[in-house]
């Protein structure tokens, strides 16, 4: 594949990646999990195919970054099995809230690509959106599992307006970034 159809399928990962993560918002652990799980690996790949269709303009820094993202999957199953060596103490512990890990590894990546892009200005325009579409989620996880592991897994009822909020923006963010890289190489294919 060409860099620009790269990026254009990576645009197309990070749609279905969105739409896969936003079931998390279904209150329905059999629809929520998987969803997260099929979230991780579509943006995972999605980041696979930005990095090497940016391979020349991001630089070793924006690369690592990307495969970070790449890496969310793998890092999410060494979570689930930390969590399972723990047994039913890790749902005691609140720990359960590691099964929605997979989305906040790979995002952290794409947000710190999305830090080194401001600077590499790889993308024809908007070159802050990876970091914008990448934030939200990483972030509200990681408050939301400390405040979960040290209430020993009391979902925080009282935030949940909050939570969703921010899982419906990651959703659109995400959304946007699809597009935009969809539409800005399918314009270079067109002029190529």
């Amino acid at each position: 594949m060409s860099n620009p159809e790269l990026i254009k399928s990576s645009g197309w990962f990070f749609v279905a990646g969105a739409f896969a993560f936003i079931t998390i918002l279904t209150g329905s652990d059999p629809i929520a999990i998987p969803g997260s799980v099929v979230s991780t690996i579509l943006l995972a790949v999605g980041m696979s195919h930005l990095r090497k269709g940016f391979d020349e303009s991001i630089g070793a820094i924006g690369r690592n970054m990307l495969l970070l993202g790449s890496a969310g999957p793998a890092l999410w199953v060494i979570g689930l099995a930390f969590m399972a060596s723990m047994g039913e103490t890790a749902v005691r512990q609140g720990l359960w809230v590691l099964l929605f890990a997979g989305p906040a590894f790979s995002l952290l990546g794409l947000t710190l690509f999305g830090l080194t892009a401001l600077r590499s200005k790889p993308m024809p325009r908007l070159n802050w959106l990876p970091f914008f579409a990448g934030f939200w989620y990483p972030v509200t996880f990681t408050l939301f599992a400390i405040y979960d592991i040290s209430q020993k897994g009391v979902f925080p009822d009282q935030y949940l307006p909050e939570l969703v909020l921010m899982v419906v923006i990651q959703f659109a963010a995400l959304c946007v970034l699809g597009f935009v890289l969809i539409d800005d190489s399918s314009k270079e294919l067109a002029t190529a």
